[in-house]
């Protein structure tokens, strides 16, 4: 792979992953960030639920950020084809976060309108970079030099 196809595929991988740590806080706000928060049965108030997607969020999209620093690193194929693999089931996890952290039950809540499907489409870039990341990196099978010239017998 060529350094500069490398520099732009992490700084792209930098990009999505800082796009997945900022959505819940600045780009979608999930409910707290808009003054929500749930009663509690005692009086008090709680974290919404979305408050532990958007937390999950951040981790996840720093680790898809430091993924994209280590392929800007990287040199050798096998270690960005590896890369491209932890890549891919880091975007999976994007793409599932909001399953395992469920969001919001309310379906006019703001996480529902913004947050919860901004992270699934990231998460869907995130695995389609990864899966061209895995497919660039690949070995050529095929040999493309010139075939040498026949030596005569002496």
């Amino acid at each position: 792979m060529k350094k500069t196809t490398r520099v732009t595929a992490g700084g792209v991988v930098i990009s999505l992953g800082a796009l997945v740590a900022a959505t819940p806080r600045f780009l979608f706000p999930v409910c707290e960030y808009y003054g929500h928060f749930m009663k509690l049965p005692n009086g008090k108030t709680g974290h919404m639920p979305c408050f532990y997607t958007a937390s999950a969020s951040y981790l996840i999209g720093m680790l898809v950020c430091l993924i994209g620093v280590t392929l800007l690193l990287a040199k050798d194929r096998d270690t960005i084809r590896l890369l491209a693999v932890v890549l891919a089931g880091v975007a999976t996890g994007v793409i599932l976060l909001p399953v395992i952290f469920p969001i919001c039950p309310n379906p006019d809540d703001p996480c529902n309108h913004g947050t919860k499907p901004m992270i699934i489409v990231l998460g869907i870039m995130t695995l389609m970079m990864a899966g061209w990341l895995g497919f660039s990196s690949r070995r050529s099978t095929v040999n493309y030099s010139l075939p040498r010239p026949a030596q005569p017998e002496q």
